[in-house]
């Protein structure tokens, strides 16, 4: 990150003048946990360690001096049983707290001083508990002998081991008496720098963080101000600018107005335009239906020409069929001429017996005669009919071939008529889309006019709040420097539209073009680039 640059802007002066208390209090709360942790060293190491220790010797006198106490009471009250339970029963229990709190001082920790005097003493505790032990049980034979040598070693063994015992006690008493008067001292020390160290880092933070508000304070003030005079110079350019505009709009208006009314004629035309090319339309597709009937009809006689000229050659072909069978006729009647001769022949010879043979031969040559020259009369007329059929034919083709001609004639001009009616329809929808477009762009005009009629209104309005941001500059600058305020700027009287000029549209031409300073320049926060969203460039 570019502390600098960071640190040129508001924010950054603002964020760093927020900062610097807090960094005043965590210096001061880090002296004063300095100070806290070490007073709460010292009171640990004495919870911990003195009063623990000097709880456990106090146990073990105490319980030593119940010991004496209530032995010596059961020595002399054997003759009162229920004194006499009592006094041994608290004589028991004083052994217990007694090598109880010896355990626990062997296990606690020592000072090198009272390590070294309880080495030497040490030795002494087991032999107590011991002596301790001893005396009880003497006590408990309630023979008079024995509570007499109980009674020796309480004034012999038992104190002489009492006596380094109790000496011991005194010098760690002492020892830990000195420990807390160096602790104190140290704790009155501690406490002593830690309160001359909050109070040095107090005022020194304390004159440091106004010294820096009043730098940062200064520099604010400037920056602001020098913004504000910008935003001044920066107000009366766009009310310039805006007053150009507004002689812009004008002319605008004028201008829209008049490709309105020539968009309006040009749509009237387009509309008459359209109407013809309709009827054009309109005729064309009746022209392509009836070319469509006329194809149709020629197309069916084609079709029927082409049966006729199948029929006559069937015709023909059955003809060809019929003069062959003519001709089978004509050789079959032939061949039985022969056998009727050769019938007749043999019916000679055989004579009178042949006779009744030779009569119907006769009339069999006969009937074959017939029949040949029947055949041949039939087969005379089947050969006329055959050249008749070919003749049929031969001009069935020739008409079918002008009637094929005919057909294909009648396609094209349907072919043509289906394009023409195509063509128009087409004509049609483009001239529907160009008197559609041309509504639309009537349409646009009247809404360019309109807007800008209020394009002039608005520029009127970017006026006076161009106007008002400049009388907020100057109490933007009087709010930071301080004083009376003085001038303040007033919207002009808003001009009329110029007179319209039956087709003079007039170009716009601004006037004498001031030196433009961008945002960038009137507004130098300086921010850090990482957290800028845009530029104010080209407003």
């Amino acid at each position: 990150m570019n502390f600098s640059a960071w640190f040129r802007g508001i924010k950054g002066k603002l964020l760093f003048a927020a900062v610097l208390p807090v960094i005043g209090f965590a210096i001061l709360g880090a002296i004063s946990f300095n100070g806290a942790n070490r007073l709460n060293t010292l009171l640990e190491s004495t919870h911990h360690n003195v009063i623990p220790n000097l709880q456990i010797l106090a146990q073990m006198r105490l319980a030593r001096a119940n010991y004496g106490y209530h032995a010596f009471a059961a020595v002399t009250t054997l003759q009162q049983p229920e004194i006499f339970a009592d006094e041994l029963k608290q004589t028991r229990d004083a052994i217990v707290q007694f090598n109880d709190g010896f355990k626990k001082y062997q296990d606690s920790s020592f000072m090198p001083e009272e390590e070294k005097k309880f080495t030497a003493v040490k030795d002494y505790y087991p032999q107590m508990v011991s002596t301790m032990e001893k005396i009880v049980e003497l006590i408990e034979t309630k023979d008079p002998n024995n509570l007499d040598k109980a009674h020796k070693m309480l004034l012999g063994e038992f104190y002489k081991l009492g006596l380094p015992i109790g000496a011991f006690n005194r010098e760690t008493v002492a020892l830990y008496n000195e420990r807390a008067k160096q602790e104190s001292i140290t704790a009155d020390q501690t406490k002593a720098s830690v309160t001359q160290w909050t109070m040095v880092v107090t005022l020194m933070a304390t004159f440091a963080i106004f010294g820096i508000l009043l730098v940062i304070a200064a520099r604010v003030s400037n920056s602001v101000s020098s913004v504000a005079s910008r935003l001044s110079v920066a107000g009366g350019q766009v009310t310039s600018a805006v007053e150009q505009l507004n002689e812009a709009g004008n002319t605008l208006s004028q201008s829209s107005t008049e490709a309105a009314a020539s968009l309006e004629e040009t749509v009237a035309s387009l509309e008459e335009l359209s109407s013809m090319v309709q009827m054009n339309s309109d005729n064309a597709k009746q022209a392509a239906a009836l070319s469509l009937t006329s194809r149709e009809a020629a197309e069916k006689g084609q079709t029927e020409i082409g049966n006729l000229i199948q029929a006559m050659a069937t015709i023909s072909s059955s003809s060809k069929k019929i003069e062959e069978i003519i001709s089978v006729i004509d050789d079959i009647a032939f061949q039985t001429n022969l056998l009727a001769l050769n019938a007749s022949v043999e019916a000679a010879r055989a004579g009178e017996q042949g006779k009744g043979f030779a009569v119907v031969a006769e009339a069999v040559r006969a009937l074959a005669q017939r029949s040949a020259v029947a055949a041949k009369d039939v087969e005379v007329l089947i050969k006329q009919s055959v050249v008749q059929v070919e003749d049929g034919s031969r001009i069935a083709n020739q008409s079918g071939e002008v009637l094929t001609t005919i057909v294909n004639s009648v396609k094209k001009v349907s072919d043509l008529n289906n394009e023409i009616a195509t063509a128009s329809s087409e004509q049609t929808a483009g001239i529907q889309q160009i008197n559609k477009a041309m509504n639309q762009l009537d349409q646009a005009a009247q809404a360019n006019a309109a807007s800008a009629e209020e394009i002039a209104a608005t520029s009127g309005e970017i006026n006076n709040l161009a106007i008002t941001s400049q009388n907020l500059t100057v109490e933007l600058s009087h709010v930071v420097n301080g004083g009376a305020q003085e001038t303040t700027f007033s919207a002009p009287p808003a001009g009329k539209p110029a007179a319209a000029t039956k087709h003079n549209v007039v170009s716009f031409k601004p006037k004498t073009k001031a030196k433009t300073a961008s945002a960038k320049e009137t507004i130098p926060f300086d921010e850090e680039t990482r957290a800028r969203v845009g530029t104010t460039d080209g407003f």
